[in-house]
């Protein structure tokens, strides 16, 4: 640790930007966290030494863009250079899923269930990609308890946390509360400059100092749109002919920062994803406990965000009125101060839809 900056050994992937590893734009050899990813970075620690047991399973919680796949590709990787006798697997939940039905079609079950429960590391990416699939649910439930029984581990990546998810059967959240449930955060200022440094060096970029101390404050974003930025960046100097210079990226950063607000579509339907939902269940006149959550949250952000009524608000989310939606603020307002899974949605969702 440096400066308060975890660097962990983990050469993950970032999804969505490449597909080859040896890219050193697009993937990092280590996965760097600061402060504000303290707690996961020594969880994942532990885990590198065998120790994680304890902390079984160990789910990973967090934002688009905060780590998760990374750390989830990267320990297996790590894994199976480690430990080369053990078997390793890591699936997408949909990917757990539809092996779970070609097994039942198949009449393959009994084989499927040996392979998968005698791994000694599992890893499930995307728990919310299981919402509404009862069968595939339930063989994870099973799964989770049998390999607690052979000492495996088992890691879960999701986008919020499980016991706050409506598409999750509720015997398979308790369960999954019985592990350590960390939440990741996207990047702060320190994991910015560190990260930024790392890709600037992949790219041979010359950044001055005053220019990454810039873009590291001044650009709030999730890894892969950091990359995207710096990438931007190097090809307008290209085209121009120019280096990556401090007028430059203060330009840059300050575009960002003029950049418009987000729509009540664009808030609710990320705040939807955020929570395993769909944009139609917050505009539903249902009243599960965990959808009128998500829906009070995203009443909340499109309050603090955009310049819309209340009676606006109340018309986009299913024609309510606008007591209704000054009741839905009030009570999120409420559940800010003691409840940490909404203060840590609403921190991720706005740091997701704001520039700067």
């Amino acid at each position: 640790m440096v400066n308060g900056i975890f660097t962990i050994p983990l050469s993950g992937r970032l999804v969505g930007l490449s597909a080859e590893p040896s890219d050193g734009v697009h993937s990092l050899s280590e996965f760097v966290a600061g402060p504000e990813n303290s707690l996961a970075a020594k969880a994942l620690l532990s885990c590198l030494d065998r120790t994680a047991t304890q902390f079984n399973p160990l789910i990973l919680y967090g934002p688009h863009g905060s780590g998760k796949s990374h750390l989830a590709h990267g320990l297996a990787s790590w894994w199976r250079q480690h430990f080369p006798a053990s078997r390793v697997d890591c699936l997408a939940a949909s990917e757990f899923a539809q092996a779970y039905a070609a097994a039942l079609e198949n009449q393959q079950l009994e084989t499927w269930r040996r392979q998968i429960r005698g791994l000694a590391l599992l890893i499930i990416e995307d728990l919310g990609q299981l919402a509404g699939k009862r069968g595939a649910q339930q063989e994870l439930l099973h799964t989770l308890d049998v390999l607690a029984q052979h000492d495996a581990l088992v890691v879960v990546t999701a986008r919020t946390l499980p016991t706050h998810s409506a598409g999750l059967l509720a015997a398979l959240r308790s369960r999954l509360s019985a592990g350590l449930a960390v939440p990741l955060a996207l990047p702060g200022p320190g994991a910015r400059r560190a990260i930024l440094e790392r890709l600037a060096a992949a790219r041979r970029i010359s950044l001055p100092k005053r220019a990454l101390h810039s873009l590291a404050h001044g650009l709030h974003l999730s890894v892969p749109a950091l990359i995207s930025s710096l990438l931007e960046l190097e090809l307008a100097a290209q085209v121009d002919g120019e280096g990556v210079d401090q007028h430059r990226v203060r330009q840059f950063v300050a575009e960002q920062a003029s950049a418009k607000m987000p729509s009540l579509r664009e808030i609710a339907c990320l705040t939807a994803k955020y929570f395993g939902l769909k944009l139609s269940d917050l505009k539903s006149p249902l009243r599960r406990q965990q959808l009128v959550a998500a829906r009070g949250v995203a009443m909340y952000l499109a309050r603090q965000l955009t310049d819309t009524s209340l009676h606006q608000v109340g018309v986009f989310f299913g024609g309510r009125d606008h007591t209704t939606v000054l009741h839905g603020c009030r009570r999120t307002e409420k559940l800010l101060k003691r409840d940490q899974g909404t203060r840590q949605a609403i921190l991720d969702l706005k740091k997701m839809l704001t520039p700067s």
